[in-house]
């Protein structure tokens, strides 16, 4: 028995689990993940970074087929850019175990926005486990690579910050010699003798009713009685369960334990509840769920960060959760669930909207420890103030531009999209556009839409902020965006009207440095007047 966190005992499992090959793309909350990975002395060699999801995982496609075990983490949003493989990958089928490590942020503590990767599962039809605690993320590592080599399928394990940093006396188990059957591994191609529709039909025969008996087996039912004598003790899993039920997964699981073992029968209205917990959260157990429903009056569906479980049993009309405003969406906490059990008489509650309102003056901005930033956006401003120009942002340290005290920037998306959104803006409104993207932006997906945009004659102003580092995402080492260019595109056929670099030396602000940022002001607005695309890097020295 050994006290781990979730990282750690995802890292042991992963040494049990003889995992060759860790791929990752920085990011909340992944990056504390693959940096363990990396510091660990038996994945440090083993262990990557990517700038590009969809690179990642095909990578980690690769190993798979050549019988080597392989982890591919990414944040939530990561999983948007890897789609289009993994929707593939189960249908041509693969070779060693493939595991996806999804990091959700439902409090959106570093993301630019709150989906839930729990989704992806019911598209790609790859199972999703949503572990609760250390122990599930140490035992759900080897049952996700166990699926995955027995239906030659990518499977989904789904976490959240909570449930990373969250610490627990794990049981593990001693590490065993590489079966053969691992180290040799080959690739069934048997399945190129079938159409891709065959193929298609093959892993719904093959693989459907399998992952709803997996899906059951991770389902455990049990109930809590109120009383003065026995508060809040889960008595195991019964015939008879109480009137209020509560579906969990994931870390809620564990929130709900706690709100259970606090209460009293002075509390709440009901004397039991039955907790459902699920630790496969796609496809869903239907059968056992049906079941639950039945016995029970009400049930509450305790999730994070989107109604994923509960909309696909609403319809058995019992069911409360995000959708009828007993809990919020995004993040849950103690509180949240409390309030919904004393509720739970009500068929909905109203949740008023709590805006989260930027309050920051220019002075206290940190704009990814530097301080180039302020004064490049305040050089910005003018130019847009003269030329009327919009200004196609990107996230990551760029979107502090688009609100208060700065407010240059007219849009920001996802990773990598200014130059994209400048594009558009640019042909729908026939004028040039400006867009400021960051390095890492550029290297991610930026590069391609560039390539893109001189292709196709479009006029824009971009600004490629170059601080050699993926500064929001722990800092790691990034492309040079100049190299890129002159690689990809100034050899081509591919034209850029205007290229340039500037250095700005951020250590001490001298009237040097005011001159220099006037000189790119200038700059700017001479290049507004001309046609064609101009980019100009600007990098800094600390």
């Amino acid at each position: 028995m050994t006290e781990l966190s979730g990282i750690q005992s995802l890292i042991a499992s992963a040494s049990r689990c003889r995992v060759s090959a860790v791929y990752g793309v920085p990011g909340f909350p992944i990056t504390d993940v693959v940096n363990a990975f990396l510091d660990s002395a038996e994945f440090s060699g083993a262990t990557e970074w990517f700038s590009n999801e969809k690179i990642a995982f095909e990578w980690g496609l690769g190993a798979s087929f050549s019988g080597k075990r392989a982890i591919v983490a990414v944040k939530h949003v990561g999983m948007n850019v890897l789609a289009d493989p993994l929707m593939t990958a189960g249908i041509h089928t693969i070779g060693a175990g493939l595991v996806i490590l999804a990091g959700d942020d439902p409090e959106v503590s570093g993301s630019q926005n709150s989906q839930d990767s729990r989704y992806y599962g019911n598209l790609s039809r790859s199972p999703v486990f949503d572990p609760s605690a250390p122990q599930e993320i140490y035992d759900y590592l080897e049952q996700a690579f166990l699926i995955s080599e027995t239906l030659k399928l990518p499977v989904i394990l789904r976490v959240t910050d909570a449930v990373l940093k969250d610490m627990q006396t794990i049981r593990t188990t001693k590490v065993e010699k590489p079966s053969s059957k691992l180290s040799s591994f080959e690739c069934d191609k048997s399945i190129w003798n079938l159409r891709t529709k065959g193929r298609y039909q093959r892993s719904h025969f093959n693989n459907d009713s399998v992952l709803f008996d997996v899906a059951s087996y991770f389902c455990d039912v049990s109930t809590v009685s109120f009383s003065n004598e026995n508060v809040g003790e889960m008595t195991g899993t019964v015939d008879t369960v109480g009137t209020v039920g509560i579906i969990a997964s994931g870390k809620c699981f564990a929130r709900v334990g706690r709100v259970l073992s606090s209460l009293n029968s002075n509390d709440i209205s009901f004397s039991s509840a039955a907790v459902m917990k699920l630790g496969i959260v796609s496809p869903l157990p239907i059968s056992d769920i049906r079941i639950f429903l039945e016995k029970c009056e009400k049930v509450l569906v305790v999730e994070e960060s989107e109604p994923v479980i509960e909309d696909q049993i609403r319809i058995f009309g019992n069911v409360l959760g995000k959708r009828t405003g007993h809990l919020p969406f995004g993040n849950v906490t103690d509180a949240d669930i409390l309030s919904a059990l004393k509720n739970s008489n009500a068929a909905s509650v109203f949740r008023p909207f709590d805006a989260d309102v930027f309050q920051r003056d220019l002075a206290s901005l940190d704009f990814c420890g530097d301080r180039l930033y302020p004064r490049f956006y305040e050089m910005l401003g003018a130019v847009k103030a003269e030329t009327g120009a919009m200004i196609s942002g990107d996230i990551g340290c760029l979107m502090h531009g688009i609100v208060p005290p700065c407010s240059v920037l007219d849009s920001a998306v996802s990773l990598g999209a200014g130059i994209g959104i400048g594009s558009g803006v640019s042909r729908s409104s026939c004028r040039k556009s400006i867009v400021v993207i960051g390095d890492f932006g550029f290297s991610h997906s930026g590069l391609l839409s560039l390539a893109e945009a001189a292709e196709k004659g479009v006029s824009l102003l971009v600004y490629i902020m170059h601080n050699s580092a993926a500064a929001m995402t722990g800092g790691q080492k990034t492309s040079d965006p100049e190299e890129l260019i002159r690689a990809v595109l100034l050899n081509s056929k591919v034209w850029l009207s205007s290229f340039y670099s500037c250095s700005f030396d951020v250590s001490s602000f001298s009237d040097d440095f005011d001159a220099d940022m006037e000189k790119l002001r200038v700059l700017s607005l001479n290049e507004m007047e001309k046609e064609g695309i101009t980019v100009i890097v600007v990098r800094w020295n600390p």
